[in-house]
């Protein structure tokens, strides 16, 4: 009969007894007042476009501020849907601990290359393949390309989700291939560390100017954009090593299977 009843109790009356503590114990989770906001900020990218105290003040502002306030899930997907649509931000993860503390880190977004156009205006084409802006407060040390670009900024551009017919409509189609190239460039260590600038001509070719030296390279299309440089490192590597870097002020990778050079 003892042993009946305590099989009673180790089957039923504990499980019950557990579903209860969890029951109690989400609903004091619930209840958990905050009391501070912590936020983090990666900076493994080398980038400063956002400060943890602007962030946190923003948070403030908009949720009324948050600290003294309860803070369920509810509450938190907002405020991280609120952090995530930040002009810098890329991703954000906010969470709460047990004490009541209110965390969120944060992922920068990361510019690929800063675009002059034939207007003048400037901005960023990201990572992600999404146009973004400058900043007042930190400017980003990385490629610039100029020169026949007629598309002007939009934050809702993402080049990566634009149809063909609206790559042509908006003339991104060039944005598009600038994008290629240069993720092409920073994928690559060291043309990453050699190429300083790109420009756009009229025919919508490119022209690369190197960070040193005194030549210009004639690159073309994006097409066969590999083959191009691999020919370039191997006329680097047996050409110009002979004959000087400064012998040419252009050098032509247009041609298939040749380089051609003018002093």
């Amino acid at each position: 009969m003892v042993k009946k009843i305590f099989r009673v109790f180790y089957y039923i009356l504990i499980p019950v007894l557990i579903f209860v503590l969890m029951g109690l114990a989400i609903e004091s989770n619930n209840l958990l007042v905050c009391n501070s906001i912590n936020v983090n900020v990666d900076r493994s990218c080398g980038n400063y476009f956002i400060e943890p105290a602007e962030i946190n003040q923003e948070v403030y502002t908009k949720f009324d501020t948050t600290g003294g306030n309860y803070l369920n899930r509810q509450s938190l997907n907002k405020i991280e849907n609120f952090i995530t649509g930040m002009t810098y931000v890329r991703d954000a993860d906010v969470y709460r601990t047990i004490n009541g503390k209110l965390h969120t880190d944060i992922t920068q977004r990361r510019p690929l290359i800063r675009v002059v156009n034939a207007s003048g205006q400037s901005f960023y084409i990201d990572t992600d393949g999404r146009l973004m802006p400058l900043s007042s407060d930190y400017t980003a040390r990385v490629m610039v390309v100029s020169g026949s670009i007629n598309s002007q900024y939009s934050p809702l551009v993402d080049l990566n989700q634009l149809s063909e017919e609206e790559l042509n409509e908006q003339e991104y189609s060039v944005m598009k291939d600038i994008f290629k190239l240069a993720e092409y460039i920073d994928n690559h260590s060291l043309l990453n560390v050699f190429i300083g600038q790109m420009y756009v001509c009229s025919d919508k070719k490119f022209k690369l100017i190197p960070k040193n030296g005194s030549h210009i390279i004639e690159f073309g299309s994006i097409d066969r954009m590999e083959q191009k440089f691999n020919k370039l490192w191997v006329f680097y590597n047996y050409g110009l090593t002979q004959t000087g870097w400064n012998k040419y002020s252009r050098i032509n990778l247009k041609y298939k299977n040749q380089v051609v050079c003018a002093k």
